[in-house]
């Protein structure tokens, strides 16, 4: 009897409302086991189990209503790689990535380096390089231990008394005008005087030239010399082929690659004229722009510029020299040139 109980309580629990017409499962109820028991009145099958009525899986499941797959679930609804997910919307690589915005190719130190040569570096030198400037090339002649920042060209080299000159008296007054101003790159007139000192004077074997060596050995020699200064000045007589001698024997005095600058006599205010050179100190001016220019006399050879006087201002001491004003005038002339 006790299995046949048994047997008929299993099936109810197994096939639930069905069993209760098929095997009775109602009256097996009223027995001692259906009052208190867990399957009949309130067992966990029939009224409140977990299954029928109020089971996980039915009405309140996991799975149907609120499982974490269909409703709520990782994946569709707040999955991290939908909505949220580190490469869609804020990955490294599509937004905020080091490669795309602020990688080390796009602007790091690679393209740093391009950019030193272009502005600063040894190839650049066409700007603030040494050959360009105030290098070696420009002058032929050797090192230079600044820039220069004259309006000569092409810019001297800065070496200290590397810049000779010969002219006559008035070439003087510039060389004492730039020692009043502390000029550094073109020679002084001190220990040099070339007063009365005309183009003739300083032609191939002229009677000028002593007075020239002994000024060079007292600054150094020959090799110190990265250019020169050629005043063209005269008295009353003017002739090309002298000024085309003077030139010649200037550049056998200097090394060979040295520049040679030509300059005529200081020019007056308007009206005015040198009475000594009788009128031709514009002649001169213009000789040595002509000539500057023309490399079939010499191919390291410039005109420099013009010096000025204004002897209606009080600048000179006579009709074409300069006084103390004067000199200092023309000595911050010559500092323009060279740049110091």
């Amino acid at each position: 009897m006790y299995r046949e109980l048994t047997a008929s309580r299993n099936l109810c629990l197994v096939f639930g409302l069905v069993a209760t017409s098929l095997f009775g499962c109602a009256g097996a109820g009223t027995s001692p086991e259906g009052s208190g028991g867990s399957t009949g009145s309130g067992g966990h099958t029939a009224s409140g189990g977990t299954a029928g009525s109020g089971g996980v899986t039915a009405t309140g499941g996991v799975t149907a209503t609120g499982g974490v797959t269909a409703t709520g679930g990782v994946t569709a609804t707040g999955g991290v790689t939908a909505s949220g997910g580190v490469t869609g919307s804020g990955g490294d690589t599509s937004r905020g990535g080091v490669t795309a915005t602020a990688g080390s190719p796009a602007g790091g130190r690679s393209g740093g380096g391009t950019g030193r040569n272009g502005g600063g570096g040894a190839p650049g030198t066409a700007n603030g390089g040494a050959t360009v400037t105030g290098g070696v090339p420009a002058m032929g002649s050797g090192g230079s231990s600044g820039t220069c920042t004259g309006t000569a060209a092409p810019c001297p080299a800065t070496d200290a008394g590397s810049i000779a000159y010969i002219g006559c008296s008035m070439a003087d007054n510039i060389g004492g005008g730039y020692a009043a101003v502390n000029g550094k790159i073109m020679w002084t007139n001190s220990g040099y005087g070339t007063g009365a000192m005309v183009v003739e004077n300083w032609v191939e074997g002229g009677t000028a030239w002593p007075t020239f060596d002994k000024k060079l050995t007292a600054m150094g020699g020959k090799d110190k010399i990265k250019a020169i200064m050629v005043q063209i000045c005269l008295l009353q007589t003017r002739s090309e082929p002298n000024v085309k001698s003077m030139i010649k024997a200037a550049r056998a005095k200097i090394p060979a690659g040295a520049h040679i600058y030509l300059v005529g006599q200081p020019q007056y205010e308007a009206g005015h004229t040198c009475d000594l050179a009788a009128g031709q100190e514009k002649w001169a001016d213009e000789t040595a722009k002509k000539f500057g220019s023309d490399t079939s006399i010499d191919s390291n050879m410039s005109y420099l510029g013009t010096f000025n006087l204004n002897c209606s201002t009080g600048e000179c001491q006579d009709s074409c020299h300069a006084n103390a004003t004067g000199q200092q005038k023309l000595g911050n002339q010559a500092k323009a040139f060279w740049g110091g």
